[in-house]
């Protein structure tokens, strides 16, 4: 997936409220709480829901996905309640890892605070947060951290203010420094602290920066632009139509998941329609719609490595090695697993016909490499309705409510008569691949952004 860039930061101090929050809920003492508690301030309110679009005077309530490197976690938003708003996390499961305690954490760990969990009394928990300057954690916060087309996700990480030697990987330092300044606003008296980010575009690969180096440096940029093998090309291409900038985040990573992109010079900037015309020339579009792609050449030994991939829950097909060629063979087997998870019919007009069928992703191919061939990434659909669902005409809701956009479908009154007996209906359930949340989530934010 990469580094994405950020929207939203929340920083919390941890301190004797988030710590009974976090640790455990023990009978008969003030650990209680499955939540965080967060502000009643206007200011705040109104920065998360324009974030997290609810109707704050009604019983509001946005549901969410905690995610970290090594796993995830449901949660939701909660606006309204008898206490401030809060984050909540599912009381059966506890707080999430990532924002536990753990006798041995490291960098390959979901949690960061070193400290014992298991205690079941008041005292011993209690000693546990008072431990952790000897144990070298410095001064512990929990960041959550929203990133632009992901309505409905919050990444979270821990890091330590003046660790020890030890826990220098988890060292607050290692955020940017705009976060490690919302960090010092925040105390025991003053816990929480946010900021809304302007970050878009696209963040550079190494492969990216390098080609925009050697174009700087070159009098005969043409030259470097026939040089470019086809992954650096694309890729280039793909940052100059929106070269990033602000705030970026690889959810991939853990402490280190931060990076800043640097503006491009003036010079770059001022010939950026003159690369992209050399460049496109050069590396010509791939084919990005799923039933163009199902008409594609396929590679036989691709095709194979791919289905192993899909057996083995690798779901990437990296721009690095995408040819035309890859497109039609990803296609042709993502297809195959997709189509035979809803019985070769199409989900939503039951069409059985296969040369009327198509697999579509849910996340575009263009938008994620990383869950290109992913089942549940895919819903088997008939030619107009996948059409329909491309154009953003069609949308699906969580819980498989299909929608019809009827601004989008506009005055085509023979459109409209095909596509209205669809709206307010259910998707047909699959086998086995239902879609995943966050696929459907993201792909209605990609919808919203493209108005």
């Amino acid at each position: 997936m990469g580094a994405q860039a950020v929207e939203w930061v929340l920083v919390i101090f941890y301190g004797p409220s988030a710590h009974r929050a976090t640790y455990g809920r023990l009978a008969g003492t003030t650990y209680t709480k499955d939540y965080l508690q967060l502000s009643k301030r206007t200011e705040f309110l109104d920065a998360v829901t324009r974030l997290f679009p609810v109707d704050v005077s009604g019983a509001g309530s946005v549901p969410l996905t905690y995610r970290w490197p090594t796993g995830t976690t449901p949660g939701a938003f909660v606006f309204n309640s008898a206490d401030r708003p809060h984050l909540k996390w599912e009381t059966i499961l506890g707080a999430p890892k990532a924002w536990r305690m753990s006798l041995a954490p490291s960098e390959t760990t979901a949690e960061t605070i070193p400290g014992d969990p298991s205690h079941l009394d008041f005292e011993a928990a209690e000693n546990e947060l008072a431990l952790l300057a000897d144990r070298g954690a410095g001064q512990p916060y929990l960041l959550a951290i929203k990133l632009r087309d992901e309505p409905r996700t919050l990444h979270l990480r821990a890091y330590l203010k003046n660790p020890s030697e030890s826990y220098g990987w988890a060292d607050l330092r290692l955020a940017p420094q705009e976060i490690q300044d919302l960090a010092a606003t925040t105390s025991q008296k003053s816990a929480l602290a946010w900021s809304l980010l302007h970050s878009a575009g696209i963040a550079p690969s190494a492969q990216v920066s390098d080609a925009i180096s050697r174009l700087a440096q070159s009098k005969n940029r043409t030259s470097v632009i026939d040089t470019l093998e086809i992954d650096a090309g694309r890729a280039l291409i793909s940052y100059l139509r929106a070269p990033g900038h602000g705030l970026f985040f690889d959810p991939a990573r853990n402490h280190d998941a931060w990076m800043q992109p640097a503006s491009l010079t003036k010079d770059i900037a001022a010939s950026i329609d003159d690369f992209l015309q050399a460049l496109e020339a050069r590396f010509p579009a791939i084919s990005q719609g799923d039933a163009a792609a199902e008409a594609l050449e396929s590679d036989p030994v691709e095709v194979e490595a791919f289905r192993e991939k899909i057996g083995q829950k690798n779901y990437e097909v990296a721009d690095s090695t995408a040819t035309v060629k890859t497109r039609g063979s990803a296609q042709k087997v993502f297809a195959e697993a997709v189509k035979a998870n809803y019985g070769y019919r199409c989900a939503i007009t039951g069409i059985g016909t296969k040369d009327f069928l198509v697999a579509s992703h849910i996340v575009p191919w263009s938008a994620d490499q990383s869950v290109r061939l992913d089942p549940s990434n895919g819903i088997c659909l008939s030619l107009l309705v996948d059409r329909a669902f491309e154009k953003g005409q069609l949308l699906i809701e969580d819980d498989l409510t299909i929608r019809i956009d009827w601004d989008r479908v506009g005055n085509d009154h023979a459109l409209r008569s095909q596509l209205e007996p669809y709206d307010g209906q259910k998707l047909r359930a699959p086998e086995d691949e239902s879609p995943q949340l966050q696929y459907l989530q993201r792909r209605r934010a990609l919808v919203a952004l493209a108005d």
